[in-house]
């Protein structure tokens, strides 16, 4: 099953669960600084309830179509100067950006054709070292246990992302393959009530239903799920104040644009080493029905992006927390144990 380097060493995954999904490697083809267009012209080929992966580096904002992502799963890009590395498995519906510039090395990632509890591994072209998608290291090979740095990133509707960020780029579908990325090629396998799988589990929790999707937060080995479906059942718009194992987070969470955004509640000093103050915040909402938050603190008034744009603390910004979006089943698995926030709770 494993080839190259990394055949050469022990996984850290048993390789009994390493699965071929059917391509081989590179048989889902990898993009690499691929084609982009305007916002406006991305209106042409995108329907406003569409997903996209936002990701914003260096102020420049970029959506990454999941009709894109469904058929190449990996994009090698540049953003704001920077490289990224944008992912997503759709078996597991977890799209997670990681900085590729690795022990001063820049790496260019390929599928292997490989699959671990029905998620994406990524192979690097380097040194054949395998990457698991959602255990965020690697498995295999030279670079062995080794955990690229997250990036943020905002899952959302074309729509949602357009009205955080209008000057945003989108990946054009004029990608060089011949794809139809109108077109979802696993069938019902995404509806919430749909629980087939198409390879082998190792673990399973029936507490939430298995294609729920959830937006999960882990801070100093303790994880948490925010399930889309239970917030939506609270309200159209929530402002989710929570602490996770002492971290004070908030998740600002928009049901009409399918968007949950985790930020770090605290003020910090210059350096970011210390806590100034830690917010609390509410949903506010400005005469032309924009998303805003308002802190109970100091009574300014924040924007979706985490930066104050009104009050006392204008120009301030909160720390969008690194983290992602997944199945339940896929995030329960990679986080035993996780817990599960109730939206009833204050």
């Amino acid at each position: 099953m494993l080839s190259g380097a990394a055949s050469a060493q022990e996984c850290l995954i048993p390789q009994n669960q390493i699965v071929s999904g059917g391509p081989g490697k590179d048989g889902i083809p990898a993009l690499t600084n691929p084609p982009v267009v305007t916002a406006g012209e991305g209106d042409a080929f995108l329907q406003a309830e569409d997903l996209i992966l936002g990701v914003v580096v260096n102020g420049e904002a970029r959506a990454y179509p999941h009709g894109i992502l469904w058929w190449h799963e990996i994009v090698n890009d540049v953003l704001g100067g920077k490289p990224i590395l944008v992912t997503f498995c759709p078996l597991t519906g977890s799209g997670i950006v990681y900085d590729p510039e690795i022990d001063g090395r820049l790496l260019n990632f390929g599928t292997s054709g490989l699959l671990f509890d029905n998620n994406l591994i990524l192979f690097d072209r380097t040194t054949d070292s395998l990457w698991s998608q959602m255990r965020l290291q690697s498995v295999c090979g030279s670079f062995q246990g080794t955990r690229p740095r997250l990036l943020p990133v905002v899952q959302a509707t074309w729509a949602g992302w357009k009205s955080l960020h209008p000057e945003t780029t989108v990946l054009s579908f004029n990608t060089g393959f011949r794809r139809n990325y109108d077109v979802y090629p696993y069938g019902s396998y995404d509806q919430i009530g749909n629980e087939q799988l198409l390879f082998p589990q190792s673990f399973i929790d029936r507490r939430l239903p298995m294609k729920e999707t959830v937006l999960g937060i882990v801070h100093e080995g303790l994880a948490r799920a925010y399930s889309m479906s239970r917030m939506a059942a609270s309200g159209p718009r929530l402002a989710v104040n929570d602490v996770v194992n002492g971290l004070p987070i908030l998740v600002a969470f928009d049901a009409s644009s399918s968007m949950a955004i985790p930020f770090d509640r605290r003020r910090m000093n210059a350096d970011g080493t210390e806590a100034l103050e830690t917010l609390e915040l509410d949903v506010v909402e400005d005469g032309a029905g924009l998303f805003r938050l308002k802190d109970r603190q100091t009574g300014s008034i924040w924007n979706l992006s985490g930066e104050a744009v009104e009050g006392p603390l204008q120009g301030e910004r909160l720390r969008q927390i690194e983290t992602y979006s997944a199945f339940w089943f896929a995030w329960a698995a990679f986080n035993r144990d996780s817990e599960i926030h109730d939206p009833a709770t204050p």
